[in-house]
């Protein structure tokens, strides 16, 4: 639930709250199944679905526009969640509390794959061999044609 690691640590460094208003968690998670060969003794294990939630308690939005915040996030997402074919439509709930405090949850629904890499003392057992979990291998090109 990488994703979520990531947005949510965005929204920490966006120094808007402090790190003990802003809590988040993962609802609803599901896996589909996959196998799908990336090469290289990679595969995809299964993908994941789940709904991200965070939730930020006491946002001044007197100091801060609220739009600012979800302009943060829906930023965020254009540029890291590439893996689909439509951005993200978060969900948002704000509970104005008084003049200048409100609580805000935002809920966006990720997809992820989760990768295995070869690895002969690996936990996962899958199609004869053994893997463990990782992150996806990153190929990087070591030679081209640049044509003008």
């Amino acid at each position: 639930m990488i994703k979520l690691q990531q947005l949510t640590a965005y929204v920490l460094n966006l120094n808007l709250v402090a790190a003990e208003q802003i809590d988040s968690w993962v609802e609803n998670p599901q896996i589909v199944p996959s196998g799908k060969s990336m090469g290289q003794g990679t595969v995809v294990l299964y993908r994941q679905t789940y709904d991200a939630v965070i939730y930020i308690e006491r946002f001044n939005h007197q100091k801060h526009p609220v739009e600012q915040l979800f302009g943060c996030v829906a930023a965020w997402l254009i540029q890291n969640d590439e893996d689909r074919d439509e951005i993200a439509t978060p969900r948002t709930d704000v509970e104005i509390l008084d003049d200048s405090l409100a609580d805000i949850e935002i809920s966006i629904s990720f997809e992820e794959d989760v990768i295995a890499v070869l690895d002969p003392a690996g936990p996962i057992e899958f199609g004869g061999d053994r893997y463990r979990l990782a992150g996806p291998i990153i190929n990087y090109a070591e030679e081209g044609d640049l044509r003008t």
